[in-house]
């Protein structure tokens, strides 16, 4: 989403340029995997479903053929001719995870500015899509593979409206391949209606009201005028095309949702009262101040996003076991949830284990993997195709050595829309050399 160009600098200069940041721009060379070319079976596992009902099959087959589960259930079904058979006695089936939000494949190294297109200029720019910027050659994207995240939800950042989230698949040669969803709903940065009383703050107190009230009033003049243009579109076929416009048309008419980023309890008490007192539907994304608000999201239905479980207190007078328990005290409250890492695009692969620790603490084990699987699905808009294992969905799915969110399981085989996955990446490679080493070394 960034451009970048070099004005006047040297021959020289930008030689050397290129010979320090090359090896940041190395990536990956697994080859994205062909489609699904026969029906494929695997048996005596214990199928993980993502139902609502949480169902669990212990000794169960999955079918799937040209993408698509075409059969579900105990035993072993009649087989179509050519078929293949995966015996996965001992072994857990699950949908593969989805991980939303995060801002894989935006970025690839943090410190250098040429792989970074996650932040676009300006404060107010609906009309951006991570789908068109994702990087299909990125070395992340093989690494939170392996660990069973196939499917990503990207997020924009910086700014008030930073723009429409993307639902994606990881594999693919080109942004057109990964993309499933180019836009699922808009992504807002919600003003800190509070001011912060700490001696890091360069605002006052007063500084920092007289800002937010500005932001809150920016926020609601935008929506007014996209509003407004759009309604003089439809009396007048003939008015100029705004593409700001058109990109909020979904999100004005409530088709889409308004993912809105928060870090307080005023944060979510805000933002939920500006929204519904606009008809809007609000999904809020955070961590901070959720457990107090508790009360008004449940009484708007408001499902939230747990921006990652493993995280510190924010201040002493708060549990230390707060945010492992916060997925279980939603679940409780009937609140419809999903997990995050909250983390940078390198750690995606942890995203089980945040929600194996909400599991530790007190979230039904199933619902904890509903968590990383078929609610992310439902809050963006996809769950009609992905997130559960049902006949007539894709075949997103992934065989592991154990339950899927315990720490000692592994991923030993996934498929994205039936297509047989690569779990192979830079960190797979350089265990096989230093296993090598070892081995050598007669260790």
């Amino acid at each position: 989403m960034n451009t970048h160009s070099i004005t006047s600098t040297s021959a020289a200069s930008l030689a050397s340029l290129v010979l320090c940041v090359a090896p940041t721009w190395a990536q990956s060379d697994i080859v994205p995997a062909p489609a699904q070319s026969h029906a494929i079976v695997i048996t005596h596992a214990v199928v993980h479903t993502a139902m609502a009902d949480g169902g669990v099959i212990n000794d169960g087959h999955v079918l799937f053929d040209g993408g698509r589960i075409t059969s579900i259930g105990p035993g072993v079904p009649t087989l179509p001719a050519g078929c293949e058979v995966i015996d996965a006695a001992g072994k857990h089936l699950s949908p593969g995870f989805c991980l939303f939000p995060t801002t894989l494949g935006l970025v690839e190294t943090l410190q250098v500015e040429a792989t970074d297109d996650r932040t676009e200029i300006g404060e107010l720019r609906p009309e951006v899509t991570p789908a068109i910027a994702i990087n299909p050659d990125s070395d992340l994207l093989t690494v939170a593979r392996a660990a069973g995240v196939l499917i990503s939800i990207s997020v924009p950042e910086g700014g008030l409206i930073s723009g429409s989230a993307s639902a994606l698949r990881l594999d693919g040669w080109t942004p057109e391949e990964l993309t499933i969803d180019p836009s699922i709903g808009l992504v807002m940065t919600w003003p800190m209606v509070e001011p912060a009383r700490s001696f890091a703050s360069r605002r006052s107190p007063e500084d920092q009201k007289r800002r937010a009230t500005e932001d809150l009033a920016k926020i609601a003049r935008f929506f007014d005028d996209m509003k407004t243009i759009l309604a003089a579109r439809v009396a007048d076929p003939t008015v100029a095309h705004d593409t700001r416009a058109e990109a909020m048309r979904d999100v004005l008419s409530g088709k889409d949702p308004v993912f809105v980023q928060v870090g307080s309890a005023a944060q979510i008490e805000s933002a939920v009262a500006w929204c519904t007192s606009r008809g809007l539907r609000c999904v809020i994304i955070g961590t901070e101040g959720i457990e107090t608000a508790i009360p008004i999201l449940k009484a708007h239905s408001i499902p939230v996003v747990i921006q990652g479980v493993h995280k510190v207190p924010s201040n002493r007078h708060v549990a230390t076991s707060a945010s492992y328990e916060l997925p279980r005290l939603l679940a409780e409250a009937g609140i419809e949830f999903s997990i995050a890492t909250g983390d940078e695009p390198a750690h995606s692969r942890n995203l089980p284990h945040h929600a194996g620790t909400a599991a530790a603490f007190g979230l039904d084990k199933e619902a904890a993997l509903r968590a990383v699987t078929s609610t992310p699905c439902k809050i963006a808009g996809i769950h009609t195709r992905y997130g559960t294992i049902e006949p007539l969905k894709s075949a997103t799915i992934i065989l592991t050595t154990g339950h899927p969110l315990e720490l000692t399981s592994a991923v030993s085989a996934a498929w994205i829309d039936g297509k047989s996955i690569d779990l192979a990446s830079h960190q797979s490679e350089m265990k096989a050399k230093y296993d090598e080493k070892l081995k050598r070394a007669g260790k």
